[in-house]
C-alpha cells in the first residue's frame, strides 16, 4: 500500500464545478435528455482513525443508465477539505495509511466520482476524525542534521514494546524545532496567566524553548517560553534547563545564567531571578543544579566564582549561603568555602533523600559530598575524597545516580562505570566499544511516584548512544536494570531509529 497525500490548491475550482454541473442549463435547448445518475452508497457519516493507520472505505456505486458499472469510464478522487485539499487517493475504494495531523475536529471529506465522458460529477461528503492512542512515554530529544527532533515512545500495554512516533511534533503539527537539542522535560503545569491546566512538554534548544499542552494526547497546542514569563528579554531567550518540583511548581535556567521559577498557583510566572543576593548581586551559579524531591520549592546551587554552594527556598525573593544543622560534631564541610569546582550535582530518592554533589579541587582530587537538605534542613552527611577509589571520574563527561541503592553512575570514553559510596567499590560495568555514549540517566518521578508500573519503568538506567559515522541515524536508547549488592547490569530493553540523543523524560499520566 503506497501513501499518496497530495495537496490541491484547486480545491476550491473543484467546488464551484460541481455546482454549475448540477445548475447546468442550455439556454438555447429545450429537448432534454436523461443523463446518467449515480447513487453512493456504503459510505458512513463519520469514521476514527488513529493517525498513521490505515483507513479503508468500499462504496458501492449504483448507475442509472451504465449498468456495467465499468470502472474504467469514471474517475474518482478521496479528498479532505483543508486550507489545501489533500487528495488521499485516486482509487474507486480507500485503502490508505492517513497521516494527517490528529485535531480535535474531524476533518470534512468527499468522494468524488467523475464520468470521463460527459464530465458529469457526483460526491458523498463524510467526516474523518484522526485521533492517536497517545497515553505515557518516554520523550526522546535527538540531534538528526544538526537539527533537534523530538520522538515519542508510546505506552501500549504491559510486556509490549513501546510504539515509537518518529518526529511526533512534525507528526502533529506542533512547533518546528531549530537549532540543537538542550533539554526535554515533563510537568503538570498551569499558565500563570490563563490557569489553563495541562500536561506539558518543554522542549528547548539552542534558540527556542516550548512549552506543549499534551493534555487532549497530542503536541498541537503550544507556546513560546518568552509568551509565558512575566518580564521581557530580546532575542535569542531561551531555557537551558526546566526542572519540575512538586504539582505545578519549577525551577528554569535561561541562556543568560539566570535561575527563575514558575509557581502559578500564587500568580508567580517565570522571570523572578533567584539567584542574586540580599543587595541584588547576581550570583554566577553553575548550569548543574539540585531541585527538591517532592517538596515545596527547593534548589541547590553552586557559587562558580566564589567556590560555594547556595540555596532557594519558597518564599524567598534572593539566595542565601545554607546554614548546616547544629550538632555534636562540626559539619562534614563548610558549604560557604568549598574551594573546589563543581563536577556533578543531583538529588536523589535514594537513601533519605540524599543530594550528592561531585567536586574536584586544584590538585586534580575527586570529592564526594552527600547531603541532606530541603527547605528547613542542610545537613552534610558525608565528604569523601574518592580519588584513589574512582581515579577515571574526574574525567567523566556523563553522570546520574541510581534511586535505590544509591550508585553513582558515571561514563569515561564509551565505557559506564559504577561507583556504591557505601563500601567505596567501582568497577566497569558496561563497555559500548565504538559507540559513543551521549546521555545516562535515571528518570525521577514527579508526580506517579508511588504507582508500582512507573517506579518499574524509572528505575532502570537509560543509556543512549550512537555510531559515530552515522551519528543522525544510529542512536539507540538501551534501558538497564541496575540490581543490588553490586550485581552486573541486565538489558531489559532496547529502542533504535534516533539520532544524537541529548535528553529523555518521561510523560506521566
Amino acid at each position: 500500500m503506497q501513501n499518496r497525500i497530495r495537496k490541491q490548491s484547486g480545491f476550491a475550482v473543484l467546488l464551484i464545478s460541481l455546482l454549475i454541473t448540477a445548475c447546468r442549463k442550455d439556454l438555447g435547448n429545450y429537448d432534454y435528455q436523461a443523463i446518467n445518475q449515480c447513487e453512493i452508497l456504503n459510505i458512513g457519516e463519520e469514521y476514527t482513525v488513529l493517525r498513521g493507520g490505515a483507513l479503508e472505505i468500499i462504496p458501492q456505486l449504483s448507475f442509472t443508465q451504465d449498468k456495467t458499472g465499468n470502472k474504467d469510464n469514471y474517475s474518482y478522487k478521496w479528498m479532505v477539505a483543508s486550507a489545501q485539499a489533500i487528495v488521499l487517493s485516486e482509487q474507486p475504494a480507500l485503502h490508505e495509511v492517513i497521516n494527517l495531523p490528529a485535531q480535535t475536529e474531524a476533518y470534512t471529506a468527499y468522494y468524488v466520482v467523475t464520468e470521463k465522458s460527459t464530465g458529469v460529477m457526483w460526491r458523498k461528503q463524510f467526516r474523518i476524525r484522526v485521533s492517536t492512542n497517545i497515553a505515557d512515554g518516554w520523550l526522546v530529544l535527538s540531534e538528526v542534521n544538526n537539527k533537534a527532533r523530538l520522538d515519542y515512545l508510546n505506552y501500549v500495554n504491559s510486556g509490549q514494546p513501546y510504539q515509537l512516533y518518529t518526529d511526533i511534533l512534525s507528526q502533529q503539527s506542533g512547533p518546528v524545532l531549530d537549532g540543537h537539542p538542550q533539554f526535554v522535560s515533563f510537568y503538570y503545569r498551569i499558565d500563570a496567566f490563563s490557569n489553563v491546566r495541562g500536561k506539558s512538554v518543554v522542549v528547548g534548544t539552542d534558540k527556542s524553548t516550548y512549552i506543549i499542552n499534551t493534555q487532549a494526547n497530542t503536541f498541537t497546542s503550544y507556546m513560546n517560553l518568552p509568551d509565558a514569563m512575566s518580564v521581557y528579554y530580546p532575542a535569542p531567550y531561551y531555557a537551558k534547563t526546566v526542572k519540575p518540583i512538586y504539582a505545578s511548581r519549577s525551577y528554569m535556567y535561561d541562556n543568560l545564567g539566570q535561575l527563575t521559577y514558575e509557581y502559578p498557583t500564587v500568580g508567580t510566572a517565570y522571570g523572578r531571578v533567584v539567584n542574586r543576593t540580599i543587595t541584588g548581586e547576581k550570583i554566577n551559579i553553575s548550569p548543574i543544579y539540585a531541585e527538591g524531591i517532592q517538596s515545596s520549592l527547593y534548589v541547590l546551587m553552586y557559587d562558580v566564582v566564589n567556590k560555594r554552594f547556595v540555596q532557594h527556598k519558597e518564599g524567598d525573593d534572593v539566595s542565601s549561603v545554607p546554614v548546616p544543622l547544629a550538632g555534636p560534631e562540626p559539619p562534614k564541610f563548610d558549604p560557604g568555602n568549598m574551594g573546589m569546582d563543581l563536577l556533578y550535582m543531583c538529588a536523589t530518592n535514594a537513601v533519605s533523600q540524599q543530594t550528592y554533589a561531585v567536586l574536584k579541587n586544584p590538585a586534580g582530587k575527586v570529592f564526594l559530598a552527600r547531603i541532606q537538605c530541603n527547605e528547613s534542613v542542610f545537613l552534610p552527611l558525608a565528604f569523601d575524597d574518592i580519588t584513589t577509589y574512582a581515579p577515571m571520574m574526574a574525567q567523566a563527561t556523563q553522570f546520574a545516580i541510581e534511586h535505590s541503592q544509591g550508585y553513582l553512575m558515571y561514563v569515561v570514553g564509551s565505557k559506564l562505570y559504577r561507583y556504591n559510596p557505601y563500601d567505596h567499590s567501582n568497577e566497569m560495568v558496561l563497555d559500548m566499544g565504538s559507540r559513543v555514549i551521549s546521555l545516562i540517566k535515571f528518570q525521577r518521578l514527579v508526580y506517579m511516584y508511588q504507582t508500582q508500573r512507573y517506579m518499574d519503568e524509572t528505575s532502570r538506567l537509560v543509556v543512549a548512544s550512537y555510531d559515530p559515522a552515522s551519528p543522525d541515524n544510529s542512536g539507540t536508547m538501551d534501558l538497564y536494570t541496575v540490581p543490588s549488592l553490586n550485581n552486573p547490569l541486565v538489558k531489559y530493553m532496547s529502542y533504535s531509529g534516533f539520532g544524537k540523543i541529548a535528553d529523555v523524560s518521561y510523560r506521566e499520566n
